[in-house]
């Protein structure tokens, strides 16, 4: 009778800690931004960040964004800042067969492993990346189509720079549609990026990126709802629109017909 009433109390205790992480989860985290590095230059965390960026989730993810993709683009260039490894552009390919494709990463290590990743698949001129930053893009004035990007927004150093750079190379009625995370997601995502650094990869072996502190460190350095509002507020886009999700937001923008 006794170890049975032991027992009822120890699930008692266990059902209210879970109730108390659930109910926790759903409240917003509310920290201070924490900068992250630009980009990666070391060959071992370029091919741990490729690992990664295969991974199941990811591909959701990329399958999730070219959907939306698919309500705004037609055939036209597409441009993804940010590109590391190039797996978007790969899910992007799949949907807009016709289109050109360019990357561009500020590591070399990224953009040197993309080409990789797209030297046996037969794109040819189709597709073909370059190196640049986002606040000094590699184009000329009014000559891209449409920018994406993806969990990049985090990492530029100078976003209202970058934003600008992107109106700037955009085409008059050219668009971009940026995702990355927000930093006052629910805490249910920063439990579970928690659980992915500190245990799934270490179980898996991947250490190069545990050690640079991602993906929490990505999370870490995001963005507010009401900051990027606050960021492309800055910009010339007048045409914009900000879509928050449960831990993630989906920024579109458009340059106006007649714009410069």
């Amino acid at each position: 009778m006794m170890n049975m009433n032991l027992i009822e109390v120890l699930i008692i205790v266990f059902c209210l800690i879970v109730l108390i992480i659930l109910v926790s989860s759903m409240f917003r985290l509310n920290m201070p931004r924490r900068v992250n590095l630009e980009g990666i230059e070391d060959p071992k965390t370029a091919e741990a960040y490729d690992r990664i960026s295969r991974m199941p989730q990811f591909k959701l993810i990329r399958r999730s964004f070219v959907k939306k993709l698919k309500k705004y683009c037609t055939k036209e260039t597409i441009t993804d800042i940010g590109c590391g490894p190039g797996y978007l552009l790969q899910s992007v390919s799949k949907e807009f067969p016709e289109n050109k494709l360019v990357g561009v990463d500020i590591s070399k290590e990224m953009v040197e492993k993309a080409k990789a990743n797209f030297a046996s698949m037969g794109y040819g001129e189709r597709i073909e990346f370059r190196q640049g930053a986002a606040d000094y893009l590699p184009f000329d004035d009014s000559t891209q189509d449409f920018i994406v990007s993806t969990f990049s927004l985090h990492h530029w150093a100078d976003p209202e720079a970058s934003f600008k750079e992107i109106f700037r190379i955009l085409k008059p009625g050219g668009q971009m549609l940026i995702f990355d995370f927000r930093r006052d997601a629910q805490r249910l995502l920063f439990y579970l990026i928690w659980f992915a650094q500190n245990v799934a990869l270490r179980i898996m072996g991947i250490t190069a990126i545990r050690k640079i502190n991602e993906p929490m460190g990505s999370l870490l350095a995001s963005y507010t709802k009401k900051e990027i509002g606050e960021l492309i507020k800055k910009t010339p886009f007048k045409d914009y629109q900000i879509e928050g999700k449960l831990g993630w937001i989906y920024l579109y923008g458009k340059k106006a017909e007649n714009a410069l």
